[in-house]
């Protein structure tokens, strides 16, 4: 889509000729070229990103003065790329953007042209430095928005300004006044934003939801995929029977034996109203719809329906249980569409969330993505999953990338993804993505699901657990709808937060932890590294923050680290005051030995991680190898010289050790069980007396 830059002003184009020329842009996509003059554009007609969806731009949304200057403008901005002299110089600039960046841009032009409007200005040259400077306090002061979308919004006048060489004289504004000052004077002040501000999931949602997603991929599926071929077969029988007088009177005779029995028949509710199920009856009879459809006519048979409608069951045994019992009692002709969607859903879940993956790195997969990788003697196997990213894919002349590239660094897959990844790969469609969008609304080249549609099919997901097993239920997360983009930094937080506890019963946060760290080995750090690093400084940050109010209202520590944690407290408090906003931050927070304190809720204590010392990884300290940076925390040993406990710490061991003691206490737990449950309280109120007895003060001495 790139032209060469010419000297001057480029002359518009035509009303009827297309905005680039078709023979930069995929043939399978050249028919979404748009013409210059069109009512509307879409400007993602080149993209060939799975997961970018159709964007328009309606010009009659546009004031009357100023709406032709900003069609060229578009037109220059989607055809020529940034000159070199400024991509060169301070400014922070690519020569071409994304589709969707391009969509932003001339959406921020809009609003920017309206403001214009409403002060009097008809034409783009009367835009001066002190107009564009009134019109960023009018971002900040009025329109109160955040700082990066006002940074996107003034990155994009920047990107008109750079264009004015090819634009009329009538058509350039002034440049910038944030271009030559610093663009920090005109933005609000800074606050974490981005995919690190937004909210983890609720473990009390997150937990139930992975539990009923790994249920589908893992138990379900067979059941599904049986009644789905099923359901298939009865509707080819369908399509192939002949209408002659043996299916006739296999109707008739079908229906007069339901009639004569009292048997309901069958039928599907529909937008509230009940309908008879023409396909299923006629694939049970061996008739075509048709001669179904002129049956059911007869009044008698209406009538019967409004009386007695009833389920079309498949024949298809339920394999699958759940707590014991079935998790469904059998499978209708008419569920099998919303039971395969949500296994599908299911599967999208556990990739995303068990990976780490943005959205639009799972919506690019496509089949081969996940290859059975070869025998290793004496190691384990690794599943290695090689996905396209597209934030980061750029030229070597710094244009997007929309089709992606493969990253480097390829995701690790534990079993549980692979198996979400098999059950897609065995029935993806022509486009070869694991989750294509709907194939009776494909557009050329081939698009994944929206993030809209993913969103919306979550939502029902819960609500289909949630109806057929209320007992078992998900409940709301407080911040609202789960969506797609929060499961990447839901999945930091547990790993930072739970490491010792399992993943919805299933993964080990400190195993799954260990495993992405050795699928990165030696490798440039991306994926989820910087989100997991981030969130695990936070978690030391706010424990220790959490430790040194304690010793201010007079709280002690005890353990063979306990001084070690009350300096780490204090140095930690003054460092950062318990907030790490920023990777920076994390970075010398995780750096600084004195302050890499990890707290174990599981085990009761925190850990004060000098890997010399430490127990949980044994076969480090006999070696030269580099010693992991981050404690086991799953393997906790009672006598590692980096423990150190608090007096909450202390108290929720005694806690513990009641409800245990309470279990033993139960009069059908057998005596040998209660017998073990009682030692192990009893070692638990021990470890409790010892920190009464040794703990230390904010001021004693070690």
């Amino acid at each position: 889509m790139t032209a060469p830059l010419s000297a001057g002003p480029a002359p518009g184009p035509g009303p009827d000729d297309l905005l680039v020329d078709p023979s930069t842009v995929e043939e399978a996509r050249r028919e979404l070229i748009p013409r210059y003059g069109a009512a509307s554009w879409r400007i993602t007609f080149a993209s060939a990103n799975p997961s970018v969806g159709t964007a328009d731009l309606h010009w009659d949304t546009f004031p009357d003065a100023l709406r032709e200057q900003l069609r060229h403008a578009g037109w220059v901005l989607l055809k020529f790329p940034v000159p070199d002299h400024l991509l060169n110089g301070s400014t922070r600039m690519r020569g071409h953007l994304s589709a969707l960046r391009n969509h932003h841009t001339l959406i921020h032009w809009r609003c920017f042209a309206h403001w214009l409007d409403r002060r009097g200005i008809t034409e783009l040259a009367q835009v001066s430095e002190s107009v564009l400077g009134d019109y960023s306090i009018h971002l900040v002061k009025e329109r109160r928005l955040h700082r990066n979308t006002v940074a996107s919004i003034l990155g994009g006048l920047t990107r008109l300004h750079a264009h004015a060489p090819l634009l009329p004289e009538s058509a350039r504004i002034r440049q910038p006044p944030w271009e030559t000052e610093g663009v920090d004077d005109y933005l609000p002040a800074a606050t974490p934003t981005g995919e690190n501000a937004s909210e983890a999931i609720n473990p009390a949602t997150m937990g139930p939801l992975l539990v009923w997603a790994l249920r589908f991929v893992e138990m379900f599926a067979t059941d599904i995929l049986a009644a789905d071929a099923q359901a298939a077969r009865l509707r080819a029988a369908t399509a192939a029977a002949a209408s002659d007088q043996r299916s006739r009177a296999a109707v008739a005779a079908y229906l007069a034996d339901l009639e004569a029995r009292g048997l309901p028949l069958p039928a599907h509710n529909r937008t509230g109203t009940v309908w008879a199920a023409k396909t299923y009856i006629a694939a049970i009879t061996g008739a075509p719809l048709g001669v179904v459809s002129y049956a059911l006519r007869a009044p008698r048979w209406r009538q019967y329906l409004a009386e007695n409608p009833g389920p079309c069951p498949l024949d298809v045994p339920i394999t699958a249980t759940v707590d014991g019992q079935k998790w469904i009692d059998g499978i209708d002709f008419h569920d099998v569409a919303g039971l395969v969607q949500h296994l599908d859903t299911a599967a999208f879940i556990v990739i995303a969330y068990l990976t780490g993956m943005r959205p639009s790195e799972v919506l690019g997969l496509q089949a081969g993505c996940c290859p059975d990788p070869p025998a290793r003697q004496g190691g384990t196997r690794r599943h290695l999953i090689r996905a396209r990213v597209f934030k980061t894919a750029y030229d070597e002349d710094g244009n997007h990338l929309s089709a992606g590239e493969i990253r480097c660094a390829p995701w690790v897959a534990v079993p549980q993804v692979v198996t979400a990844i098999r059950l897609r790969e065995a029935r993806v469609d022509a486009t070869g993505l694991l989750f294509a969008g709907d194939p009776t609304n494909q557009r050329p080249g081939g698009r994944a699901a929206s993030y809209a549609t993913l969103s919306r099919r979550i939502e029902q997901f819960v609500a289909w657990v949630n109806t057929h097993h209320g007992e078992d239920a998900i409940p709301a997360d407080p911040h609202g709808n789960i969506g797609t983009r929060r499961f990447r930094r839901t999945l930091a937080w547990h790993i930072a937060r739970r490491p010792g506890g399992l993943v919805a019963l299933a993964v080990q946060y400190g195993h799954l932890r260990t495993i992405i760290s050795e699928g990165y080995a030696g490798r440039q750090r991306e994926g989820i590294h910087d989100i997991l690093d981030l969130e695990t400084a936070r978690a030391v940050a706010e424990h220790l923050s959490d430790v040194e109010e304690s010793l201010a209202d007079g709280g002690k520590v005890s353990g063979p680290a306990a001084r070690r944690l009350i300096l780490a407290a204090h140095e930690q408090h003054r460092r950062f005051g318990g907030m790490v906003l920023n990777q920076r931050q994390a970075k010398a927070l995780l750096s600084d030995p004195a302050l890499t304190v990890f707290h174990n809720p599981e085990a009761y204590l925190s850990c004060n991680y000098d890997p010399a010392q430490a127990q949980c990884n044994p076969e480090n300290l006999a070696s030269q190898r580099k010693r992991p940076t981050t404690p086991s925390l799953d393997r906790c040993r009672p006598s590692c010289a980096n423990i150190a406990r608090t007096d909450s710490d202390a108290s929720q061991l005694r806690e513990r050790a009641q409800h245990i003691r309470y279990q033993a206490d139960t009069a059908l737990t057998p005596e040998p069980i209660a017998e073990r449950l009682r030692h192990h309280a009893r070692e638990l109120i021990e470890i409790a007396d010892r920190h009464e007895r040794t703990r230390l003060g904010d001021k004693e001495p070690s």
